[in-house]
């Protein structure tokens, strides 16, 4: 038996946590700011299937048109197409891609007539949204 100090352990390298936490505190924050928020619109909205897919720009607007004729752009309230076409206007340069999101039970005169407006204003890149994922149908 050997008296004396007891062996002392090698340490090994330390690993600082701190800039791992960092790091997995800006990644995310990163991912919240990054991530499309879906802006739910005053009203409810039915829409029709498609077999088709697209993708498009982020930097978009979407027009809701429910059944009997509302309006909205995202969560705002339109209280006429003359409120739309000025909304449309003041914000051009903004919009890359409109989406009209309109209810299947919604008249063909409201889509046509929110199209032409944009097209008044200068909006080029117009789509129609559809129900893609309850479609149920052979390809």
């Amino acid at each position: 038996m050997k008296l004396g100090r007891p062996k002392e352990k090698k340490a090994g390298p330390k690993l600082a946590m701190e800039p791992l936490v960092d790091c997995v505190f800006l990644l995310l924050i990163f991912f919240m700011i990054s991530n499309i928020l879906r802006v739910p619109p005053p009203f409810a909205v039915t829409l029709p299937e498609s077999r088709a897919r697209s993708e498009f720009a982020r930097k978009r607007y979407n027009v809701f048109i429910d059944a009997i004729g509302r309006i909205s752009v995202d969560d705002k309230m339109m209280p006429n197409g003359d409120a739309l076409e000025t909304f449309l206007f003041t914000n051009k340069d903004k919009i890359e891609t409109l989406i009209i999101r309109a209810d299947k039970a919604t008249q063909h005169g409201y889509v046509t007539d929110v199209m032409e407006r944009a097209n008044r204003r200068g909006i080029e890149s117009i789509a129609i949204a559809v129900n893609e994922d309850d479609y149920k149908g052979n390809m």
